[in-house]
């Protein structure tokens, strides 16, 4: 069974623009009211430039106002740099922004900084990526919780903590992340202390992440369905599950279905089939050769002549 590499999808900086309705009697606007406003509209100027790719544009308006104290300009200009819209962008003008767009709370600028911190770019470390995360994740913002557990996972900001990226990894789950569940299930399936295994959870986390698609999912949850681990033994539900695999391209899978397609369980006897998947699966481990091999020599076996009547 194996574990998910780094995944840390590049979230965009999403500002959210107020719905504007029309007040039947409108009341004078007090100067801070005002001024609000006035910064309100400059945001939304700075998007529309965005959007038509003015990015120059976007950049120095966001700028204008970020400096201003606005944080979700700041976190404009942040993203603006990081993705590298405009030929003078740097790692560090990025990380210089999206640090002014934090001390306002910006949890769009918490994930940006964490994402050049994982890559230690523009000066900033896994440490503060993992600060960033925690303080995300305490904002509501669900996507951070992934990439937190593979922090505690790979041990990249401190000590490795399985048990709990395992943990956070289940609550990402929650929220619908095939990804994390999957990381879940291998971390509560894989033999290692920590965390303890923990069939019935494992084979949850693995079922989600393969009706979500994922094909090493697919096969890793038809081997629980195979050995009858965290559930009953169920040799039909896992040859399909091992079909789905293959055609969805894991090599695990693809050898596991050659493999039930050779003795027959949980589908018919398949030979010729078998031997298709485990040229497919060919190189991917030593057991695929193996079994490559012999169904191999099974077939270049010379058959019995008919008996004549």
């Amino acid at each position: 069974m194996r574990l998910t590499r780094f995944r840390f999808v590049l979230f965009a900086c999403v500002l959210a623009l107020p719905q504007v309705t029309m007040a039947q009697t409108p009341a004078p606007s007090s100067p801070m009211a005002l001024e609000a406003e006035a910064d309100q509209r400059a945001l939304e100027s700075a998007l529309l430039a965005l959007r038509t790719g003015q990015y120059r544009e976007a950049l120095s308006q966001a700028e204008n106002l970020a400096s201003r104290g606005n944080p979700k300009a700041a976190a404009l200009a942040g993203s603006i740099y990081e993705q590298n819209l405009i030929d003078t962008a740097t790692p560090e003008a990025a990380v210089r922004w999206y640090r002014r767009a934090v001390t306002g709370g910006n949890s769009d600028a918490m994930l940006g900084l964490a994402r050049l911190g994982m890559a230690r770019k523009g000066g900033s470390t896994p440490g503060e990526a993992l600060s960033m995360l925690q303080r995300a994740a305490a904002n509501g913002r669900k996507e951070a919780l992934a990439p937190l557990g593979d922090l505690f996972l790979s041990g990249a900001a401190g000590p490795k903590d399985r048990t709990r990226a395992a943990s956070i990894y289940a609550q990402a789950a929650s929220y619908g992340d095939a990804d994390a569940a999957y990381a879940a299930g291998i971390l509560y399936a894989d033999g290692d202390p920590d965390p303890m295994d923990d069939p019935l959870k494992a084979i949850g986390y693995l079922r989600q992440a393969a009706q979500a698609g994922r094909a090493d999912a697919a096969a890793d949850y038809g081997l629980m369905l195979y050995q009858g681990r965290g559930v009953a033994r169920d040799l039909k539900g896992a040859a399909q599950w091992f079909k789905t695999a293959a055609e969805g391209g894991d090599m695990d899978g693809a050898f596991y279905w050659a493999l039930v397609n050779a003795k027959g369980e949980g589908t018919p006897q398949n030979l010729e089939l078998a031997v298709q998947w485990a040229r497919v699966a060919k190189g991917s481990s030593p057991d695929a050769d193996r079994l490559l091999a012999q169904l191999e020599a099974i077939a270049a076996k010379p058959k019995p002549a008919a008996s004549k009547p």
